[in-house]
């Protein structure tokens, strides 16, 4: 487990990074530019973000799940990674071919066109790092992929601020977006080039490892959008039935509710790799331990951030975005709900797709993205954003569902009931708490947010140290390892 927790803290300092700066960006941009055209910021940011994923054909996961497997042999990674930059190159130019093709034929709406021209200009280079963050998640050495993605999010902000404040609105930020792909996808390959050598894969390497990146990469491509759609169809769809400053409220209340489940994120990102390579070996025993404990503390993430986040809806919006966006609050605590179970099915979805159930998770998938499209069609246009709330916790929920039921038919074991029931009745005890006196109390909505979130940490460890979910001496234990 080692390795393993090596992995998550790299994941996780990667993701906390990154979330520390979104905390800095969003505030700063929804200040420079008007609720409009952040709401036209979200849409075009939405729509591409499933371009983009289109274009990069799965490639990332199928890129680290097969050097894991191949992890000991570093001429076999050489060939996997050779081939997988080829064919980053062969999609993007596709995926920039075809959609060069729709904007001339008028497909893309009109007020789009400016900003997806410049986007795609980033494509070709997005697939590129995809590929060096994939090949050195791949052989467990995560901290080197978070840098590059740091680093490229800071250009973004910084830059794409910068361009915005001094009058080039959307069109600097999305230029900025495009070039720190340019900057940091060069950057990322002359790196991953002096540390593995490329050459022009051969037919036999094609034929040994071309079929399988490309069908595990398909696999994970359709699950790959399907999550995508079922993140962004309901902001696409809000600004479709409604407006732009609907949808920038929405966003108001998608960004932080998503913010709850960077836990289960960053244990989602660690346990394919690893599952793999466990896999690989046989050792059964070791991923039913991986997921009891990917479990565990993906539950008391969520329920720490999820709880504090609920109970603070009102000030939070108004501190982080402003007086306009409050009243996305009823939203927000309506997401906060279904992101809870979302966040679960995070943990145990990637030990699935790493041993042969990648079919059945990305079906399970497609299901809960119909189901949200269906009821976001039939409940946006009555009940506004609110509706589009509903619609998408339902659909997370019932993927919950799913993928519990998929569970039950793998050789791995799925936790006790038992063993759940008391892990949710302490986090019970501690939401109950927290919400109580978090009701009771009234301060501004500043001070709230400097007194409660402390004191709600404090009340959530004393909470599970005397049910005994957070072992003190065993995490200092691993603190002084580290």
């Amino acid at each position: 487990m080692s390795t393993l927790l090596r992995s998550i803290l790299s994941i996780f300092s990667g993701k906390a990074t990154n979330i520390l700066i979104s905390l800095v960006f969003t505030p700063i941009l929804v200040r420079i530019v008007s609720q409009e055209q952040y709401g036209l910021y979200v849409s075009v940011s939405a729509g591409f973000s499933i371009f983009a994923l289109l274009a990069g054909g799965g490639l990332l996961d199928s890129t680290r799940k097969i050097i894991a497997e191949n992890i000991k042999d570093q001429t076999k990674i050489s060939e996997i990674i050779s081939l997988s930059v080829v064919m980053s190159l062969v999609y993007g130019i596709t995926a920039v071919l075809i959609a060069s093709i729709s904007i001339l034929l008028g497909i893309v709406p009109s007020r789009y066109v400016p900003f997806i021209w410049i986007l795609l200009i980033s494509v070709v280079f997005k697939n590129v790092l995809s590929i060096v963050r994939g090949s050195f998640y791949g052989q467990q050495r995560e901290h080197v992929a978070e840098v590059l993605n740091i680093g490229r999010r800071v250009f973004y902000v910084i830059v794409g601020l910068t361009l915005a404040y001094i009058g080039y609105d959307l069109i600097g930020l999305f230029t900025a977006y495009s070039i720190s792909f340019v900057v940091i996808g060069v950057l990322g390959i002359i790196y991953l080039f002096r540390y593995f050598e490329f050459s022009a894969p051969s037919i036999e390497n094609i034929r040994r490892y071309g079929r399988e990146i490309a069908a595990f990469g398909g696999f994970q491509l359709i699950g790959g959008l399907s999550a995508a759609f079922l993140y962004k169809v309901d902001i696409l769809l809000v600004e479709y039935f409604r407006t732009s400053t609907a949808t920038a409220l929405y966003n108001s209340a998608i960004v932080p509710a998503e913010m709850i489940w960077f836990v289960p994120s960053v244990i989602q990102m660690a346990f394919l790799q690893h599952t793999a390579n466990l896999w690989a070996e046989d050792d059964i025993e070791k991923i039913n331990e991986q997921i009891r404990t990917g479990v565990k503390y993906s539950i008391l993430a969520l329920t720490l951030f999820g709880v504090g986040l609920f109970a603070l809806a009102e000030p939070f919006l108004q501190v982080y975005f402003g007086w306009n966006y409050v009243a996305a609050a009823d939203t927000l605590q309506l997401l906060i709900l279904g992101t809870f179970f979302f966040g679960i099915s995070r943990v145990i979805v990637p030990v699935f797709q790493a041993t042969g159930w990648v079919r059945h998770t990305e079906l399970m998938t497609v299901g809960a993205l119909l189901l949200n499209v269906l009821l976001n069609i039939v409940l946006i246009p009555r009940y506004g954003i609110i509706g589009a709330g509903i619609g998408t916790s339902i659909s997370y929920v019932m993927l919950f569902v799913g993928n519990v039921c998929i569970w039950f038919y793998t050789p791995f074991e799925v936790v006790p009931l038992l063993w759940a029931t008391r892990l949710v009745l302490a986090q019970g005890v501690f939401a109950a708490v927290f919400l109580a006196v978090v009701y009771i109390v009234e301060f501004s909505s500043l001070v709230s947010l400097l007194v409660f979130p402390p004191l709600g940490l404090v009340l959530f460890i004393g909470i599970n140290i005397i049910f005994g979910y957070i072992p003190l001496s065993k995490i200092l234990y691993r603190i002084s390892q580290l």
